[in-house]
């Protein structure tokens, strides 16, 4: 059932009134038949789509969110992956929050969700609700959710610049996107791309046939790796970090598979390259910007903050109460995620966020 819904999660990427489908699909591998997306953005309203269990609930979180004990409090105790709430908060703020209060009424309890800070600025945000007749979200149920959060952050990425209102034609969804964008054939030959794409001369370099590829070597081993299996479900590299050059900034490349009905805006193509260049936001903490869209675990995602933050593997094991096997292991799997060999490679690309509040 995963690989059938992840397929689904990137169609509602660009076919927005999918959501409503996923959330209730997601929803039922953890018994939560509340589900809820919201897409936060400094610049305009709050965007979102709710399962009909929250949707009143949902509606009403989004009118004064700035002003949320919820908000200030992830704000200085940020979490990743998914988070049982009940337990991530403090009894005296869930005592008096209105979101609480009026899940309560609704004869709803344990809520899980997830913040994923996009590096273009925006939060996305899912959130599942259980009946309290089901009782709390295990560790299982958090488990599940984890492995579908690096799919749901790029979808995210889609929802924050596409809208979740409509999907576009296929000449002008490019355009909207906002970003630099490319379809690719299965072969990896660029079916078209727009502008912005086509401006990007010092990083991406045409190859024979048609094919794209990225001038930093190890990035392109990559993207090539990720255009080889074709997206599959069960693969894991879609998002590659690119350091920053006197010529440009630091940048991620996310690769998108294109299922179902997103084949009918971009015919013939089998996934979508973007480009997000890293900039302030004022709205999350940097730490998390590149941990959200690499594919790290939660616990991955812990080892790489405490290493950005310049201590040693062995340090870090003993701070996270792990074998310095398992840390040994850990760094190894980050190295092959976010497609860098050595530790100080490693911590530069982390670091490269540091600007963001």
């Amino acid at each position: 059932m995963e690989n059938g819904l992840i397929e689904r999660i990137y169609e509602a990427a660009f076919q927005p009134q999918g959501w409503m489908r996923v959330l209730e699909d997601i929803g039922a591998l953890v018994r939560s038949p509340g589900g809820a997306l919201f897409v936060y953005d400094d610049a305009r309203p709050v965007q979102y789509r709710a399962t009909d269990e929250v949707a009143e609930v949902a509606h009403e979180s989004t009118k004064q969110w700035r002003d949320s004990s919820r908000v200030a409090y992830a704000q200085k105790r940020p979490f990743f992956g998914f988070a049982v709430l009940n337990d991530y908060f403090p009894a005296e703020l869930i005592a008096c929050d209105p979101c609480r209060k009026r899940l309560d009424a609704l004869g709803l309890d344990s809520e899980v969700a997830a913040a994923v800070p996009l590096p273009t600025g925006e939060l996305v945000i899912y959130d599942f609700t259980r009946r309290k007749a089901d009782g709390p979200h295990s560790r299982e149920d958090i488990a599940t959710l984890d492995r579908l959060l690096p799919h749901l952050a790029r979808a995210g990425l889609m929802a924050a610049h596409l809208g979740l209102e409509r999907a576009k034609a296929t000449t002008s969804t490019l355009q909207a996107i906002g970003l630099p964008a490319a379809v690719l054939g299965g072969n990896g030959r660029v079916l078209s791309a727009n502008a912005l794409f086509d401006g990007l001369t010092d990083l991406f370099m045409p190859v024979a046939f048609g094919r794209l590829a990225i001038a930093d070597i190890p990035a392109n081993r990559l993207l090539q790796q990720v255009i080889e299996t074709g997206l599959a479900p069960g693969e894991k590299i879609q998002s590659i970090p690119i350091g920053a050059k006197e010529s440009r900034e630091a940048c991620v490349i996310h690769a998108l598979p294109l299922h179902r009905s997103a084949h009918d805006l971009f015919p013939g193509g089998d996934l979508i390259v973007a480009v997000t260049a890293l900039r302030k936001s004022s709205i999350v903490p940097a730490p998390q910007v590149l941990m959200g869209l690499f594919d790290l675990t939660p616990a991955e995602t812990r080892f790489a903050i405490e290493l950005a933050a310049g201590k040693t593997v062995r340090s870090i094991a003993r701070t996270l109460g792990i074998a310095d096997r398992s840390a040994t292991t850990y760094l190894t799997r980050i190295f092959e995620k976010t497609g860098t060999h050595r530790q100080s490679e490693l911590v530069s690309l982390l670091t490269m966020t540091q600007p963001f509040r």
